[in-house]
């Protein structure tokens, strides 16, 4: 038993060795593209309470909110940069501003620089998520769109999108 454990054990470290340059060179050119690619958000939606990681989320039925209740929201960025930051560790991320409209485009209230989501890593991860969180106390009943605009912090790339919500007691 032991053996068999042994040999499949020394096997797969060997299937492992022979595929580890195609998926280095696959992994360079996903990096290459995503390099390329314009900042864009895959997904952005409102969920019903704090997302616990990527991917890691519950969907909220509706974008329909009790007047003080708070707005959380999911996005997955894609297309960022990576910046070198010291050792083989680079920093990702995003400054992010915010504005609240009404559905004729009227600006109720907004903030720059309202939070800046970054990390450190020793790989150029693309699993990222942000994680954000809105108190509208005091916004009245009605129809509106939250626009959150992220700005790159390793590279001149920014990108807004828009989610409509709608305040109602």
């Amino acid at each position: 038993m032991v053996a068999v454990a042994a040999a499949l054990l020394m096997l797969g470290s060997h299937a492992f060795a022979e595929t580890s340059p195609d998926l280095d060179r696959a992994e360079a050119a996903v990096v290459a593209a995503w390099i390329k690619a314009p900042l864009g958000v895959r997904r952005a939606f409102f969920v019903a309470r704090p997302p616990e990681g990527f991917g890691i989320y519950e969907r909220r039925p509706s974008n329909r909110f009790k007047p003080g209740e708070t707005l959380f929201v999911y996005a997955e960025p894609v297309g960022f940069g990576w910046k070198p930051v010291g050792g083989d560790r680079v920093e990702f991320g995003f400054e992010v501003d915010f504005v609240i409209k009404k559905r004729d485009g009227t600006i109720i209230g907004g903030k720059d620089n309202f939070a800046r989501l970054a990390l450190q890593s020793h790989s150029r991860n693309r699993e990222f998520m942000l994680k954000l969180s809105l108190d509208v106390a005091g916004v009245p009943s009605g129809d509106y769109v939250l626009q959150y605009r992220l700005r790159d912090i390793a590279s001149d790339k920014s990108m807004s999108f828009e989610l409509p919500f709608t305040i109602a007691g």
